[in-house]
């Protein structure tokens, strides 16, 4: 049965007397869109102004008792006359009453009212949805060895960077308030997807660009606590003698996101090498520069030749907290500006076309991994000059080279994402990875 509108479903009884039945207008048929698609001119409710609603809330009593006052003054008390509640004595009287009793009224309205504009500072905070600071609950052990392992259901890719809108919002409690590099807009390399990793105490997101005829690998990792960005040497300690895959030292240790380190172990007299707080390689060759990680998770350079021996360069690491040390370079972007590239550097060969890698700082425990090289139908690698100024293109505060060529490589989940130089992967000595802090089962 088709739907009938209630007044339509039972039939009136009138015993045969339809005359008796009172007729009813046919109701108005509801009012449509216009078929060009445009809509009705229908102004807009202005929003009622404070000092008009005052006023109605006020005229209530006041129209109360000026009836009052009005009809006291039309009915005769006992011994007046008709005459002397008529004159205009009376009708003064009760001017004078009602101007008593409105006029302090009116002032008590006034005062109420709150006619100063409102700051624009207060605005904002009514208006925009605040997320609350980030606190970290968890952290990981000085001596921890290997991470906990990261929950599987927190893993997942898109290939439409649009799809990542959620999963944003999601994060903005890690956040904290800070930017990302990565944009739902951003453009990818043919065929590429969008990963990413997202518990309660790391954010990680890794996709590929093309710049330049090179396609960028990046991995933007956003961290709870400085314990997460970690270093790990191979075997677990410094000078192991020993190489693996970038794969098999990240999950031999859990890391969500690993990329490959300055590969210390294939060049014994660059730079200074520092693990665990303690300087276990200074050379002074004079071309070094170097990056530290403090226990901040702040990330912090020293350039060529300030540093000359080993005793300086653990007073250094004393002075600054500093964790752990990266020996390659040079040094890309400090404190958000780019630095003038020397015109020879004892490593990297950086007049050349290799494959680049970088570690970047965006801002507090926010960091950027970032490898070029040639794939697919792109077929350039950077020099460390067209390197540097892609790179710089995130906004990075400060931005560190790090071993080339077939070392290059990022990795997360145990997957090599980016393809090497020679398409495969190098045994290396190191690499430098980020962590869940989550305990494993929660």
């Amino acid at each position: 049965m088709a739907y009938q509108p209630k007044y339509a479903q039972k039939k009136p009884q009138n015993n045969g007397r339809i005359s008796d039945i009172p007729r009813r207008e046919a109701p108005e048929p509801p009012r449509r869109l216009p078929s060009d698609g445009s809509r009705w001119n229908v102004p807009e409710r202005q929003p009622l102004s404070p000092w008009l609603t005052a006023l109605g809330i006020l005229m209530v009593p006041i129209s109360l008792a000026l009836s009052y006052l009005l009809l006291r003054g039309l009915v005769l008390s006992p011994g007046q006359s008709a005459a002397v509640s008529a004159s205009p004595v009376g009708d003064m009287a009760i001017c004078q009453s009602f101007d008593a009793y409105v006029a302090p009224e009116l002032e008590k309205a006034k005062s109420s009212i709150r006619t100063e504009p409102i700051p624009e500072e207060t605005v904002a905070e009514t208006t925009e949805a605040t997320v609350p600071p980030y606190e970290a609950v968890y952290r990981l052990a000085d001596d921890t060895q290997v991470a906990p392992e990261p929950d599987q259901s927190k893993f997942g890719q898109v290939s439409d960077p649009r799809d990542m809108a959620p999963i944003l919002r999601e994060a903005e409690y890690i956040l904290d308030g800070q930017s990302l590099y990565f944009s739902t807009e951003t453009e990818l390399f043919e065929g590429s997807v969008v990963r990413y990793y997202l518990d309660e105490s790391i954010f990680a997101i890794t996709w590929k660009e093309v710049h330049d005829k090179s396609v960028y690998t990046y991995s933007e990792v956003k961290i709870g606590h400085p314990s997460q960005l970690r270093r790990h040497l191979s075997d677990g300690a410094y000078g192991s003698g020993k190489l693996y895959y970038p794969t098999e030292m990240a999950a031999t240790v859990n890391a969500v996101v690993a990329t490959s380190g300055d590969f210390y172990a294939n060049r014994p007299v660059f730079g200074i090498v520092a693990y665990e707080g303690q300087v276990r390689r200074a050379v002074d060759d004079g071309y070094a520069e170097t990056c530290y990680i403090d226990k901040n998770g702040d990330m912090i350079f020293s350039y060529m030749k300030q540093l000359k021996n080993q005793e300086n360069a653990q007073a250094f690491l004393d002075e600054n907290n500093i964790n752990f040390s990266l020996a390659f370079g040079p040094i890309l972007v400090d404190n958000y500006e780019m630095v003038e590239l020397p015109s020879v550097y004892g490593v990297g060969e950086i007049q050349e076309e290799y494959a680049r890698s970088a570690l970047c700082q965006m801002d507090k425990l926010h960091y950027v991994a970032v490898v070029a090289n040639w794939e697919g139908n792109q077929p350039d690698d950077p020099t460390v000059a067209r390197f540097q100024k892609v790179v710089a293109q995130t906004g990075c505060k400060m931005a560190y080279c790090l071993d080339g060529g077939q070392t290059a490589t990022i990795v997360m989940n145990d997957e090599l994402i980016n393809r090497p130089a020679k398409g495969e992967q190098r045994r290396i000595s190191d690499i430098i990875y980020f962590a869940t802090a989550v305990p494993e089962g929660g």
